[in-house]
């Protein structure tokens, strides 16, 4: 009989012990929180909420958007860096996370030290536009026009430390030509300067010119990477005009806290990536002018290293930082 007895405790109490390993392995098991370092609304917002819900699905546990704006997305950074390195609190990535070490240099964080990538979703393309009454039907027009006035035309972005505004950096570097950068705060806020002519010409995201370029209101010169858009097709490339230095591409993916665990990310990695290749996930995307071209960890990781230097050196070799 004590035989027995002993032999059931045994019995339960390994079965106790599997079963409470298995329930500390369980990853998720309880709601995590993306925090998008934008207001609700936006493009930006409206790309991580459709993921998050895709992702809330095959996880078994709600993703939530917490939308943490302000400080050209600094806060939320913080915010995410800030919190418990368990996987359960994930940052929507744009190109201003690897910029914002050059331009604030008082920053308490690293990103490549202090992120570690999760995966891309899409990449974000931009375009130059003239208004419509502009003498300029080329890049290559704007540019010579620059050169023969240096330092009056002006190209307008939508805020420091975007790629748009990058850009506009470049351009003086890479061609020698001495244009007026203006960034803005928005594409809200630029658009009437741009429309009016107050601006010479603008750099700015695709999804938020398209409309004025169909309209007329605006006329788009070329868009800024290596092919042509599906929502321009009549607009050439930078690259295919034979101006590929000035081809950057915005991008939106997802970033974790370097200390997560690898199997935690390995898990979200493949949620975000099953995400993005949703037919009706991508078709959403798509629409709003973005190129879905999905990336796992390692190559992420990459362009993120990849994306501060260009852009890092780019801004220090302007002069250009924010106090």
């Amino acid at each position: 009989m004590k035989r027995r007895t002993l032999l059931t405790s045994a019995l339960a109490g390994a079965w106790l012990g599997l079963n409470g390993s298995a329930k500390a392995a369980r990853y998720p098991d309880r709601p995590l929180q993306w925090i998008v370092p934008y207001p609700p609304g936006g493009a930006t917002d409206s790309v991580a909420r459709a993921v998050a819900a895709s992702m809330g699905e095959q996880l078994g546990q709600p993703v939530v958007i917490l939308n943490r704006p302000g400080g050209a997305t600094n806060i939320g950074t913080e915010a995410a860096i800030k919190a418990p390195a368990d996987g359960y609190t994930l940052l929507l990535a744009v190109p201003p996370l690897v910029v914002n070490p050059a331009l604030y240099p008082q920053l308490s964080y690293q990103p490549l030290r202090d992120m570690q990538a999760v995966g891309l979703v899409a990449l974000n393309p931009n375009v130059l536009v003239v208004p419509a009454s502009s003498p300029f039907k080329t890049p290559q027009q704007l540019f010579e026009a620059a050169q023969a006035r240096p330092d009056t035309l002006t190209i307008g972005s939508p805020g420091i430390g975007t790629v748009p505004h990058l850009v506009s950096l470049l351009i003086g570097q890479e061609l020698n030509v001495r244009v007026v950068p203006v960034p803005y705060k928005g594409s809200a806020a630029l658009m009437p300067d741009l429309v009016s002519g107050r601006v010479d010409a603008a750099m700015n995201n695709l999804f938020a010119e398209v409309a004025s370029i169909r309209s007329g209101k605006v006329r788009a010169l070329a868009t800024l990477g290596d092919q042509r858009s599906p929502l321009l097709p009549d607009v050439p490339s930078m690259t295919e005009l034979g101006l590929s230095q000035l081809a950057g591409m915005g991008w939106i993916g997802v970033v974790a806290h370097s200390g997560t665990d690898p199997s935690r990310i390995e898990v979200l990695e493949q949620a975000v990536l099953r995400a993005a290749k949703d037919p009706a996930i991508a078709g959403r995307l798509e629409a709003m002018g973005l190129m879905v071209q999905p990336q796992g960890r390692q190559a992420f990781q990459q362009r993120l290293v990849a994306e501060a230097q260009l852009w890092q050196s780019t801004v220090r070799r302007a002069g250009v930082t924010v106090d």
